[in-house]
């Protein structure tokens, strides 16, 4: 694959410790919902209470080989329940240019409405989660959500079963088993794994997990898909080797143009050759740096085009990644790397997407109430044609341009006694290889601390992409128990 030069500068700039981050890709046409603050575990989980802090020690000193004996063979079951109950309203408003909405004419189905807008989520969402330990041996943990929509439509086009999904539908977020043993860890079920330093947007080496793009949260997490299978967590020392397989991957589902292109002509999974994933990451720590090798190989989560180039088919795709992260006196500087290698190795092929190579150089600075957050980045599509025929298939492939820079950032700051208000500021800036910009977006989210437990969220967002405008805004009202 060839490698452009913003690579090499990337890498340069992170040995010079340069304070930028990475910002997510716009090649997604589709994807309203990647560009949102996220945390490296998710908000809405990290809302349980630890069971005990006892029992985290626990287990971090039998993996050292120090635990107490009576302890290691306490049998006795800890069970805690929780979770949190929450009212929420979603309004949004879209608004496609005379261009893409005429070249949405052209294609199998009829395209949405040109101007859309109203509220696509007005309901509830109750989270249930049980924790348990078996003394230090080990670890259950499942959560899943509750969700009830009153909004019958969300918008035209929407299909019957996607009405019917967001009406009301009950979603696994993680159900799993994790077992101890002296040096290593057996996590076995439905599980969310990140997989990166980054924080604060989706991050070029965080692809262990598909992900539902109509899924509505401020949260990123919200949006990933858990992947069922058997990570397996060997210590070594000061490192760790991290090996997982997934007999069946998911692929993402949800808002994408394709849904409006190709409804319904989606290639059945069960007719998916080869539906595994396996992925595994080196990770340790040299003096203040900390870095992490990585590999994922299986079902690409987004689909390419079938052989009659009328509707989607699933392929398969190799990425090895790298993650640096190395701590100064009070920043740290990041940098994420992948490399995307599709079926298509030679980018002869119309139907396929082009490999790709994403990079990704920050800082994180803690400024006061505030932690900091830049971002700046680069998605490079490897041999790019500029033909008629690529062309009209590098839209649905979601590959519109050869190169996609961008830069961003996000400030976290808490204010008022005990920390009460909770303010996220996050703008972002997109262009492509002739320094035209593509897309900006916006967005502000505020969290109110009412009472014990109980929380107040209003997000409002606004992105322009390619002068189609959409704008959300989302109110909450959550309690945690």
């Amino acid at each position: 694959m060839k490698t452009h030069w913003i690579t090499l500068i990337a890498l340069l700039l992170f040995g010079l410790s340069a304070p930028v981050v990475w910002a997510d890709e716009l090649g997604d046409l589709a994807d309203d919902s990647d560009n949102e603050t996220t945390q490296e575990v998710s908000a809405e989980l990290s809302d349980s209470d630890d069971l005990s802090a006892d029992l985290d020690q626990d287990v971090d000193d039998m993996l050292d080989g120090e635990a107490d004996e009576e302890e290691a063979d306490d049998p006795g079951l800890k069970i805690s329940i929780g979770g949190y109950i929450k009212m929420l309203g979603y309004w949004n408003r879209e608004e496609y240019s005379d261009q893409l909405w005429g070249m949405l004419q052209n294609y199998p189905t009829q395209p949405p409405a040109q101007d859309i807008s109203g509220f696509n989520n007005v309901g509830t969402r109750l989270q249930l989660k049980l924790e348990g330990y078996l003394g230090n041996r080990a670890r259950l943990f499942t959560a899943f959500n509750i969700n009830y929509n009153a909004a019958n439509s969300i918008h035209d086009g929407t299909t019957a079963a996607d009405k019917s999904r967001q009406n009301g539908d009950v979603r696994m977020v993680e159900a799993f088993v994790e077992i101890y043993e002296t040096s290593r860890i057996w996590k076995i079920g439905p599980q969310l794994v990140t997989w990166s330093y980054l924080e604060g947007m989706e991050v070029p080496t965080d692809r262990v997990n598909a992900r539902d793009k109509s899924y509505k949260s401020t949260e990123y997490e919200d949006t990933k898909l858990p992947s069922t299978g058997v990570l397996l967590t060997q210590n070594i020392g000061d490192s760790q080797l991290e090996i997982m397989a997934i007999p069946v991957a998911k692929t993402n589902i949800g808002k994408e143009f394709q849904d409006h292109l190709f409804p319904g002509t989606e290639t059945p999974r069960d007719n998916t050759p080869n539906q595994t994933k396996w992925a595994t990451r080196f990770s340790s720590t040299v003096g203040k740096l900390d870095y992490a090798v990585s590999y994922v190989e299986g079902l690409d989560p987004d689909t390419d085009l079938n052989a009659a180039g009328n509707g989607r088919a699933y392929n398969r795709i190799k990425s090895p990644g790298l993650d640096l992260q190395y701590s100064l006196s009070s920043w740290l500087a990041k940098l994420s790397y992948v490399q995307t290698q599709t079926e298509d190795e030679d980018g002869d092929n119309p139907l396929i997407k082009n490999s790709w190579q994403k990079v990704a150089i920050g800082g994180e600075f803690t400024v006061a109430v505030s932690t900091i957050n830049l971002y700046a980045g680069q998605h490079q599509i490897a041999d790019y044609k500029t033909d008629a025929a690529a062309q009209r298939t590098n839209f649905p492939l979601g590959q519109l341009r050869e190169r996609t820079d961008f830069i961003s950032g996000h400030v976290n700051a808490n204010f008022l006694t005990g920390n009460a208000l909770n303010l996220v500021l996050m703008a972002a800036n997109h262009w492509d290889e002739d320094g035209e910009t593509v897309q900006t977006l916006v967005r502000t989210t505020f969290k109110y601390k009412i009472a014990d437990g109980l929380e107040l969220l209003v997000s409002p967002t606004y992105m322009d992409m390619m002068d189609n405008r959409f704008t959300d805004f989302q109110t909450e009202v959550k309690y945690s128990f």
